[in-house]
């Protein structure tokens, strides 16, 4: 009881500290729900407490028999706690579960296919793609077989992907690969303009998103803590993909940008710098002042090649002098004495050519 009470006591310093909506909400259920699931000693640290959000996701989605989504969030459980002994019997019971009931959604289907109830038969074979997304059999019989009587003729746009055309259909860009399945493409090809798709029309229960904003945005968060800014925006993105005016997934992507900004400018890459920030809102509060101070930064990195030119003129070298002179330039474009001196520089080098 003694070891319960402490970790409940790391929890709630975690909760003033950190503020993590995660924590806030599993603080208040951990020790119930979760005490008695890790004989283990439980690691005092960050991760373990994440992991623990996870895996109660996870028992959630298994309750409701979304065993994919369960996985999911066991697997990322499971890799923020590799010394737990539970998490990877749990996540072998779940793909177990998975191959279990994909497989007699499928026999059920068979079953119905051969009584000629092609209807229920379709049913079952979607249910299957479910549970088991890849299984090749019921695609088969869903493209070749049972190829739908009720399906929708699209015109691919331009700058159109099969994962927009599916998550404007489906609510789900994850759907891609029915749609690919079903007109012969390959889900790492986008479609040519003015294709013509044949959508299958699906019911409802299958065009339902099976992501967890919440969990992602946490996901997205830890990833902005350790500078994994492509991840950020990739993990915030698919939020928007399902939540257009989420602000704080908006918040994370402009936050993003910034630091990447900042880092690269450490860096003297200020091109790429600018570029970034120019992906960005121009409206948030980080945007305008990150632009400003690489500008500011880019000017006085002008003003060193500009003096390094003047020592190489004075030395006579003409050639490093409008190399440094040109750097100049590239990074302050309104540089008088520069445009000045290389102009001269050159005409010098002219006239020396032409008296040898």
């Amino acid at each position: 009881m003694k070891k319960l009470f402490n970790i409940y006591l790391l929890l709630t310093i975690l909760f003033f500290f950190t503020g993590c909506a995660g924590v806030r909400e599993f603080l208040g259920e951990f020790v119930d729900k979760f005490a008695h699931m890790f004989p283990e000693k439980v690691p005092d640290n960050t991760n373990v407490l994440l992991s623990s959000s996870y895996l109660e996701k996870a028992l959630e989605y298994e309750k409701n028999d979304k065993l994919q989504t369960a996985l999911f969030y066991m697997q990322i459980a499971g890799t923020l706690n590799p010394d737990s002994t539970i998490i990877p019997e749990k996540i072998a019971s779940l793909k177990s579960a998975i191959d279990h009931k994909a497989k007699q959604h499928f026999t059920k289907g068979m079953t119905f296919y051969k009584k000629r109830r092609f209807k229920d038969a379709q049913g079952q074979f979607l249910t299957t793609l479910r549970y088991a997304p890849g299984h090749k059999e019921a695609l088969d019989y869903l493209k070749n077989r049972l190829h739908p009587k009720e399906y929708l003729n699209y015109k691919v746009k331009e700058k159109d992907t099969l994962k927009g055309i599916s998550k404007k259909f489906y609510k789900d860009p994850s759907k891609d690969f029915l749609i690919a399945y079903f007109n012969n493409l390959k889900t790492d090809k986008e479609p040519v303009p003015g294709t013509i798709l044949e959508l299958p029309v699906l019911g409802s229960e299958f065009t339902r998103p099976t992501i967890d904003i919440r969990i992602e945005l946490i996901k997205a968060e830890n990833l902005l803590k350790e500078k994994r800014y492509r991840e950020v925006l990739d993990v915030a993105g698919k939020i928007l993909d399902y939540d257009k005016s989420n602000k704080a997934a908006e918040d994370l992507i402009n936050t993003a940008f910034c630091q990447q900004g900042k880092h690269l400018t450490i860096r003297k890459n200020y091109t790429e710098a600018l570029n970034v920030l120019n992906r960005a809102d121009p409206q948030y509060d980080c945007v305008e002042k990150t632009i400003s101070n690489i500008k500011k930064s880019m000017k006085k990195q002008a003003e060193v090649h500009y003096l390094k030119g003047v020592k190489h003129f004075l030395n006579e070298e003409l050639q490093s002098a409008i190399k440094e002179w040109e750097k100049t330039l590239s990074l302050n474009p309104e540089h008088k004495k520069a445009k000045k001196h290389v102009k001269n520089a050159r005409s010098l080098l002219d006239k020396l050519e032409k008296v040898k």
